[in-house]
């Protein structure tokens, strides 16, 4: 009369590791752990899920990008004791913590001064140069966070069927037991236990 399918639940379940990667602008613990979750819901390419839960030994920050900064740098060298006005005294450049400035500007500041036919007149001078160039440093732009969450995933597996035969009909009970088998292979039913009934019908037609 009727053929039921069943398929009963079977549970699949192991330990797994997930890996999370995040950027970060900052590097300080407090800053990262505000990024990670204490748990997070994870499912795994073959269909498991679960809750899994931070592993804070695991939390690692590295630099992952690094930015520049060029800022205007002005020195000034003073050259002292010299015996006159004279620009060919002064370096048009000079270096400075690796880098090198370009003169700009010169003061001069007279020394001491000497008398001629009445008049002073200077005869040592000191220079005031200015110079001036760039400078460029590096900094730290961003951090790659990495961390794992571990814990045990799990699904429920379809992976065995049951077939239940239902029977109606007059005289002996007949016991059709359930037939199990996997989904992979093909259903396999005794149709024997169909001919019992049709027996009865056909005796009854013979006897009429």
């Amino acid at each position: 009369m009727d053929l039921l399918k069943q398929e009963p639940p079977e549970n699949e379940s192991r330990q797994h590791i997930e890996t999370v990667t995040l950027e970060s602008k900052n590097k300080d613990m407090a800053s990262v752990l505000e990024l990670l979750p204490q748990q997070k819901e994870f499912v795994t390419d073959d269909g498991l899920s679960d809750t899994l839960t931070l592993q804070l030994d695991t939390v690692q920050v590295d630099v992952s990008s690094y930015g520049s900064s060029t800022r205007a740098v002005n020195v000034t060298r003073s050259y002292p004791n010299l015996a006159g006005q004279d620009t060919s005294y002064i370096p048009k450049t000079i270096q400075d913590g690796g880098r090198t400035l370009t003169l700009q500007d010169i003061n001069w500041r007279t020394d001491n001064t000497a008398s001629l036919d009445g008049h002073a007149m200077g005869d040592r001078f000191t220079a005031v140069a200015t110079y001036s160039g760039s400078a460029t440093s590096s900094y730290v732009k961003g951090y790659t966070v990495t961390a794992n969450y571990t814990g045990t995933v799990s699904r429920i597996a379809l992976n065995k069927t049951r077939y239940v035969a239902i029977f109606e009909g007059d005289g002996p009970a007949v016991d059709a037991m359930p037939t199990e088998a996997d989904s992979g292979s093909g259903f396999q039913f005794n149709w024997a236990y169909l001919l019992v009934p049709l027996g009865l019908i056909a005796l009854a037609g013979g006897g009429m």
